[in-house]
């Protein structure tokens, strides 16, 4: 299969490169520097192009993905990762520039590469297109988050509402995944103490993560999840134990 994917350089992105890659799978991704797309491939082996592209402009997408088509032909998989997030803080202290740099990447980007990923899938009639979802999909309110919660909170309505206008193509539709807690710069870089205990509970690593997202993509599950109920249960519940044994010691 073809697979292509935003923000492929690094975190979350660029694990999912590997994995698909490790799996015999041809990838095209991008990275917003082409310094950064020459540091990501160092250590890759397989059929793959790293191609220099900012989300936020169409037209450099619509670049992007011609490159792609022209090296390995038509895309099977579209998977929107690029995000970013802000620094903690109140909504009244973040700049302009921090505001619009959250949606148009996290927005905007996504719904431009939804809508250029929609017109080659329903002229070749099949394909599968993936969003990421984060805080605030599920509604939760956190503050000093909720310009990047508010851009997640999107990326659920927009996901499913898109289906609705594709029922005429039964073998096209849009998902989303939800891969919880993640150890990325984005998760990291302006962790709080008390944060950093949950993510100490909660949190895994993207060599953790990665591979079970991309066997459930490669299913065509639609809605992936990783961070159930029930291991967010189950992780708690080992976190006390742990810690009841420790002190019994």
């Amino acid at each position: 299969m073809h697979v292509f994917i935003t923000g492929g350089t690094r975190g979350i992105g660029q694990g999912l490169v590997n994995e698909f890659i490790k799996r015999g799978h041809v990838v095209s991704f991008t990275g917003t520097t082409q310094k950064s797309v020459d540091k990501s491939i160092e250590k890759l082996s397989g059929e793959y192009i790293g191609l220099v592209c900012d989300v936020r402009n169409s037209t450099e997408l619509v670049t992007a993905k011609d490159k792609a088509i022209n090296k390995f032909g038509k895309i099977d998989i579209w998977i929107n990762n690029a995000g970013v997030s802000h620094l903690q803080k109140d909504i009244s202290d973040l700049s302009e520039d921090e505001i619009k740099r959250v949606i148009d990447i996290n927005v905007t980007g996504m719904i431009m590469g939804t809508n250029i990923a929609l017109n080659e899938m329903k002229k070749q009639g099949y394909g599968s297109i993936y969003n990421f979802e984060g805080l605030g999909s599920d509604g939760r309110v956190i503050p000093k988050t909720i310009v990047y919660g508010a851009s997640k909170r999107l990326v659920r309505y927009f996901s499913r509402a898109c289906n609705k206008e594709l029922k005429e193509y039964p073998n096209v539709f849009v998902g989303t995944i939800s891969p919880g807690m993640v150890f990325t710069d984005l998760l990291l870089k302006d962790a709080t103490k008390d944060s950093m205990k949950i993510m100490g509970i909660l949190g895994n690593d993207v060599e953790t993560v990665t591979p079970f997202i991309v066997k459930k993509v490669l299913k065509r599950k639609q809605y992936i999840y990783w961070l159930t109920t029930r291991k967010v249960m189950f992780k708690f519940f080992m976190s006390v134990f742990k810690h009841e044994k420790k002190n019994s010691n």
